[in-house]
């Protein structure tokens, strides 16, 4: 591997870790919002405005916590953050996917896709699963 390999695929990996924190801070947001708090921007696009939809709520805080803990394990290049990593970008891009709503959704599938895209490359199966 040359030098500029290891750039690159250090670039590839840095990718998954803002990413994955972008999804993250975007899961808890989608997580007060689906609580009921009216968040400016973020209530007019998506859930819904002081209605709370708990299971949503939860489900959005969970999301948030394992892309939080994917982001730190890929800047560590623990070999556990590529399987998790590959695991929560489908479930969050399928969740993203059906159904359908609008511009978050459409924000999610992008960033998820990105995730996983890059996670799959030989770059970042070779350098999180040998770590």
């Amino acid at each position: 591997m040359t030098a500029t390999d290891a750039t690159t695929s250090s670039r590839r990996l840095d990718g998954v870790v803002w990413t994955s924190g972008a999804l993250a801070i975007g899961c808890a947001l989608l997580a007060i919002g689906h609580s009921g708090v009216q968040i400016p921007v973020l209530s007019a696009l998506g859930p819904g405005g002081a209605r709370a939809v708990v299971p949503a709520a939860i489900a959005f805080t969970v999301a948030a916590l394992l892309h939080a803990l994917i982001s730190v394990g890929v800047a560590r290049r623990r070999s556990w953050a590529w399987p998790l990593g590959v695991l929560i970008a489908a479930a969050t891009l399928l969740g993203a996917i059906t159904p359908f709503r609008g511009v978050m959704s459409g924000v999610g599938i992008v960033l998820a896709g990105a995730e996983l895209a890059l996670l799959l490359t030989r770059d970042g199966r070779r350098l999180l699963r040998a770590a």
